[in-house]
C-alpha cells in the first residue's frame, strides 16, 4: 500500500518539479535539437542516445502537457535510472552504531539506516547495494556517483549542503559525551571535560572531529581511525571521553553497563541525522522525502529507533 501511494505522488511531484526546477547537468550530452510543445520551441538534448528536456525548458511552457511524441521526452532524473537498473547503490561507512555496522563474521551490513534502505529498496521495487565508504571520503565518492545514496547517521549541515542535497531529517539530537559511569559526576560539563587530565578518543573526518578540534582548546585528543572502538577504549579506561551524538552515547550506554551517556538531555549542539543525495535532482529528492514522510506516518521510523538505539 505504501509503495502506491508513493508511486501515485511522485508522478504530481514529477510534474512540479519540471514546471520549478532550474537548469540540470547533461555531463554525457551529445546532440541539441528542437521539439514544439503546445507552440513553443523547447531545446532538448540527447543524453546517451534518447531525447531529454530540460525542466528550465519546460518552465516556459508550464501548464501544458508534451504533445505527440511527449512518451519519447522526460525529465532525467536518478531515480528513472535506479528503477531501470533495478538496483539503488547506497554508501556507509559501517562504523556507527546503532545506525551502520559492518558485521565480519556475516560479511553484511546491519543497523537502523540499514533496515530502512532495504525498506526503501523494497518500496522501490529494486535490490539494494551496499557500498562501503569513509567518513572523510563520504562527499568525494558521492560526487563520484559511486553511490546513489549516503545513510548511517548522517548529521545535516550547511557545509554539506553545499556540496551535496540533504533530505528531510528523521532524528533529532545533539553532541554528548560517553563515559564511565563512576565519572557521571565529575564531567556534568563540557568546562569539566576540557581539562589537561582529560583524554577524549574521536574518529577522523565527521563532525565528531570538527566539534571536538572546535571546543577543546586543554584536553589530550586521541585520534582513532575506528569508530567502533572508542566505546570499548571508554569502557577500559584507555580514554576517558568519547564526544559523540547522543543517540551513539545512548546506543553504547544501553549495551554496556560500564558506560554512561551523560548530558543526553541538555546536548553541546543540536542537529538532525539525514540522508544525503546528489544535489540538482528534484525529482528524485521529492521521491525520497517523501518515502521519508511515509515511513514517518507508518511509525516505521520509532519501529527502528526502539529496535536500535533502545534496544527494546
Amino acid at each position: 500500500m505504501r509503495s502506491k501511494i508513493i508511486l501515485k505522488w511522485v508522478a504530481v511531484l514529477t510534474f512540479i518539479a519540471c514546471i520549478g526546477f532550474g537548469g540540470m547537468n547533461f555531463t554525457s550530452a551529445t546532440k541539441e535539437g528542437e521539439l514544439e510543445w503546445n507552440g513553443k520551441q523547447l531545446n532538448t538534448l540527447e543524453v546517451n542516445g534518447k531525447p531529454y528536456v530540460p525542466a528550465d525548458e519546460l518552465a516556459s511552457a508550464s501548464g501544458s502537457m508534451l504533445h505527440k511524441k511527449r512518451n519519447q521526452y522526460t525529465v532525467a532524473s536518478r531515480l528513472d535510472r535506479i528503477m531501470k537498473k533495478g538496483v539503488i547503490r547506497v554508501g556507509t561507512t559501517g562504523d556507527y552504531k546503532p545506525f551502520t555496522f559492518y558485521n565480519k563474521d556475516t560479511k553484511t551490513f546491519e543497523g537502523f539506516d540499514i533496515e530502512a534502505a532495504e525498506l526503501m529498496a523494497k518500496d522501490l521495487g529494486v535490490k539494494v547495494k551496499f557500498v562501503k565508504t569513509s567518513w572523510p571520503t563520504l562527499m568525494d565518492d558521492l560526487l563520484d556517483d559511486k553511490f546513489d545514496i549516503a545513510v548511517g547517521g548522517v548529521s545535516r549541515n550547511t557545509e554539506r549542503q553545499k556540496t551535496a542535497q540533504l533530505t528531510r531529517p528523521y532524528l533529532n539530537e545533539g553532541k554528548s559525551p560517553l563515559i564511565r559511569v563512576e565519572d557521571k559526576d565529575r564531567f556534568t560539563s563540557l568546562e569539566a571535560i576540557d581539562q589537561p587530565d582529560v583524554t577524549i578518543g574521536v574518529n577522523p573526518g565527521g563532525t565528531n572531529q570538527k566539534f571536538v578540534d572546535s571546543n577543546i582548546k586543554k584536553a589530550k585528543v586521541v585520534v582513532v581511525q575506528n569508530n567502533l572502538d572508542i566505546p570499548h577504549m571508554v569502557a577500559e579506561g584507555k580514554v576517558d571521553v568519547m564526544i559523540t551524538d547522543s543517540t551513539e552515547a545512548m546506543y553504547y550506554a544501553s549495551r554496556d553497563e560500564r558506560l554512561y551517556a551523560a548530558l543526553t538531555d541538555k546536548t553541546f549542539t543540536k542537529s538532525q541525522k539525514a540522508y544525503m543525495i546528489p544535489r540538482g535532482d528534484s525529482v528524485y529528492e521529492n521521491w525520497v522525502n517523501l518515502w521519508m514522510d511515509e515511513m514517518e506516518l507508518q511509525g516505521e521510523f520509532d519501529r527502528l529507533k526502539e529496535k536500535y538505539i533502545f534496544n527494546k
